[in-house]
Protein backbone atom coordinates (compact mmCIF):
# COMPACT_ATOMS: atom_id res chain seq x y z
CA UNK A 1 0.00 0.00 0.00
CA UNK A 2 1.20 3.19 -0.99
CA UNK A 3 1.21 5.84 2.14
CA UNK A 4 1.20 9.90 1.40
CA UNK A 5 3.61 12.22 2.75
CA UNK A 6 3.93 12.42 6.47
CA UNK A 7 3.00 16.23 6.39
CA UNK A 8 2.59 16.25 10.39
CA UNK A 9 6.34 14.84 11.25
CA UNK A 10 8.15 17.68 10.53
CA UNK A 11 11.90 15.96 10.71
CA UNK A 12 13.99 14.74 7.43
CA UNK A 13 15.45 11.65 8.46
CA UNK A 14 13.69 9.02 10.74
CA UNK A 15 17.06 9.05 13.04
CA UNK A 16 15.71 12.24 13.90
CA UNK A 17 13.28 10.49 15.99
CA UNK A 18 15.28 7.47 16.76
CA UNK A 19 17.38 9.76 18.84
CA UNK A 20 14.92 10.24 21.40
CA UNK A 21 13.92 6.16 22.60
CA UNK A 22 15.31 2.63 22.20
CA UNK A 23 14.66 0.64 19.33
CA UNK A 24 13.81 -2.63 19.18
CA UNK A 25 16.98 -4.97 17.71
CA UNK A 26 15.36 -4.73 13.84
CA UNK A 27 14.75 -1.87 14.01
CA UNK A 28 17.57 -0.62 15.15
CA UNK A 29 19.70 -2.42 12.13
CA UNK A 30 17.17 -0.84 9.65
CA UNK A 31 18.25 2.60 10.78
CA UNK A 32 21.29 1.44 10.85
CA UNK A 33 21.50 0.47 7.30
CA UNK A 34 19.57 3.50 6.29
CA UNK A 35 20.84 6.35 8.53
CA UNK A 36 19.74 8.88 5.86
CA UNK A 37 16.07 6.99 5.28
CA UNK A 38 12.90 9.59 5.87
CA UNK A 39 10.14 8.82 8.18
CA UNK A 40 7.73 6.83 5.61
CA UNK A 41 10.69 4.94 4.22
CA UNK A 42 11.34 3.61 7.74
CA UNK A 43 7.94 2.67 8.47
CA UNK A 44 7.60 1.04 5.45
CA UNK A 45 10.44 -0.85 5.82
CA UNK A 46 8.93 -2.01 9.28
CA UNK A 47 6.45 -2.88 7.80
CA UNK A 48 7.22 -5.35 5.32
CA UNK A 49 9.20 -7.17 7.98
CA UNK A 50 5.79 -6.96 10.02
CA UNK A 51 7.56 -5.30 12.81
CA UNK A 52 4.48 -3.16 13.25
CA UNK A 53 5.18 -2.25 17.17
CA UNK A 54 7.85 -0.64 16.76
CA UNK A 55 6.45 1.12 13.83
CA UNK A 56 4.09 2.26 16.59
CA UNK A 57 6.48 3.22 18.95
CA UNK A 58 7.86 5.52 16.01
CA UNK A 59 4.96 7.15 14.61
CA UNK A 60 4.36 8.03 18.24
CA UNK A 61 7.45 9.58 18.76
CA UNK A 62 7.43 11.46 15.74
CA UNK A 63 3.97 13.04 15.69
CA UNK A 64 3.48 16.23 17.59
CA UNK A 65 1.38 15.26 20.60
CA UNK A 66 -1.71 16.39 19.81
CA UNK A 67 -2.30 14.15 17.18
CA UNK A 68 -0.14 10.85 18.80
CA UNK A 69 -2.87 11.58 21.66
CA UNK A 70 -5.62 11.71 18.84
CA UNK A 71 -4.04 8.39 17.09
CA UNK A 72 -4.60 6.81 20.36
CA UNK A 73 -8.38 7.64 20.48
CA UNK A 74 -8.65 6.47 17.42
CA UNK A 75 -7.86 3.16 18.23
CA UNK A 76 -9.32 3.40 21.65
CA UNK A 77 -12.67 3.85 19.87
CA UNK A 78 -11.30 0.70 17.57
CA UNK A 79 -11.12 -1.49 20.46
CA UNK A 80 -13.65 -0.52 22.74
CA UNK A 81 -16.23 0.94 20.31
CA UNK A 82 -18.69 2.52 22.86
CA UNK A 83 -18.19 -0.14 25.74
CA UNK A 84 -16.00 2.39 27.55
CA UNK A 85 -17.60 3.29 31.31
CA UNK A 86 -16.64 5.14 34.49
CA UNK A 87 -13.11 6.44 34.77
CA UNK A 88 -11.37 5.17 31.19
CA UNK A 89 -15.14 6.63 29.81
CA UNK A 90 -13.81 10.14 31.80
CA UNK A 91 -9.89 10.06 31.02
CA UNK A 92 -11.22 9.32 27.56
CA UNK A 93 -13.15 12.45 27.63
CA UNK A 94 -10.77 14.41 29.04
CA UNK A 95 -8.06 13.09 26.57
CA UNK A 96 -10.59 14.28 23.32
CA UNK A 97 -11.37 17.19 25.05
CA UNK A 98 -8.07 18.34 25.46
CA UNK A 99 -7.06 17.22 21.22
CA UNK A 100 -10.11 19.28 20.16
CA UNK A 101 -9.02 22.52 22.39
CA UNK A 102 -5.37 22.01 23.62
CA UNK A 103 -4.94 24.54 26.16
CA UNK A 104 -3.78 24.99 29.90
CA UNK A 105 -6.80 24.26 31.37
CA UNK A 106 -7.64 21.44 29.79
CA UNK A 107 -4.35 19.72 29.91
CA UNK A 108 -4.57 20.32 33.97
CA UNK A 109 -8.07 18.59 33.98
CA UNK A 110 -6.96 15.51 32.74
CA UNK A 111 -4.61 14.85 35.53
CA UNK A 112 -7.63 13.48 37.90
CA UNK A 113 -9.02 11.21 35.10
CA UNK A 114 -5.47 9.86 34.41
CA UNK A 115 -4.77 8.94 37.77
CA UNK A 116 -8.75 7.34 38.57
CA UNK A 117 -8.44 5.11 35.15
CA UNK A 118 -4.82 4.33 36.04
CA UNK A 119 -1.89 2.32 33.68
CA UNK A 120 -3.36 -0.53 33.22
CA UNK A 121 -6.07 1.45 31.19
CA UNK A 122 -5.98 2.72 27.55
CA UNK A 123 -8.27 5.61 28.19
CA UNK A 124 -5.50 6.47 31.18
CA UNK A 125 -2.78 6.28 29.55
CA UNK A 126 -3.81 8.47 26.71
CA UNK A 127 -4.81 11.34 29.87
CA UNK A 128 -1.25 11.14 31.02
CA UNK A 129 -0.37 11.63 27.89
CA UNK A 130 -2.33 14.90 27.72
CA UNK A 131 -0.52 15.81 31.60
CA UNK A 132 2.74 14.91 29.92
CA UNK A 133 2.01 16.54 26.25
CA UNK A 134 4.91 19.64 27.04
CA UNK A 135 7.27 16.60 27.32
CA UNK A 136 7.23 14.95 24.02
CA UNK A 137 9.39 11.79 24.95
CA UNK A 138 7.11 11.09 27.96
CA UNK A 139 4.10 11.26 26.44
CA UNK A 140 5.22 9.54 23.09
CA UNK A 141 5.67 6.72 26.02
CA UNK A 142 2.41 6.85 27.41
CA UNK A 143 0.37 6.85 24.12
CA UNK A 144 2.57 3.84 22.59
CA UNK A 145 1.47 2.15 25.97
CA UNK A 146 -2.29 3.12 25.39
CA UNK A 147 -2.39 2.00 22.14
CA UNK A 148 -0.80 -1.10 23.15
CA UNK A 149 -3.06 -2.56 25.48
CA UNK A 150 -6.00 -1.18 22.84
CA UNK A 151 -4.21 -3.56 20.79
CA UNK A 152 -4.38 -6.24 23.55
CA UNK A 153 -7.97 -5.92 24.13
CA UNK A 154 -8.20 -7.44 20.40
CA UNK A 155 -7.32 -10.55 21.57
CA UNK A 156 -4.33 -12.63 20.63
CA UNK A 157 -5.74 -13.92 17.35
CA UNK A 158 -6.15 -10.60 16.44
CA UNK A 159 -3.02 -9.19 17.47
CA UNK A 160 -0.62 -8.79 14.38
CA UNK A 161 -3.44 -7.77 12.26
CA UNK A 162 -4.66 -4.89 14.84
CA UNK A 163 -1.19 -3.94 15.15
CA UNK A 164 -1.35 -3.81 11.71
CA UNK A 165 -4.50 -1.79 11.07
CA UNK A 166 -3.19 0.81 14.34
CA UNK A 167 -0.13 1.71 12.43
CA UNK A 168 -1.90 2.03 9.09
CA UNK A 169 -4.42 4.31 10.78
CA UNK A 170 -1.22 6.30 12.69
CA UNK A 171 0.43 6.62 9.14
CA UNK A 172 -3.20 8.24 7.73
CA UNK A 173 -3.12 10.95 11.17
CA UNK A 174 0.57 11.62 9.97
CA UNK A 175 -0.44 12.55 6.69
CA UNK A 176 -3.02 14.54 8.13
CA UNK A 177 -6.24 12.77 7.83
CA UNK A 178 -8.58 12.82 10.57
CA UNK A 179 -7.20 15.79 12.33
CA UNK A 180 -6.94 19.25 11.12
Amino acid sequence: MAYQALTKIQVATAAEVCAHYDLENEARTLLRNNKKANPLDFVESLMARQQYLSGIEFIAHALPAREAIWWGCLCLQHAYGDRLAGASRTACQAAVRWVIKPNEENRAAADGPAEMAGLGSTAGNLALAVKQSGQAATAAKSVVRAIKLAALRCGPAAMIGTQKAFLDLGLKVAAGEFIG
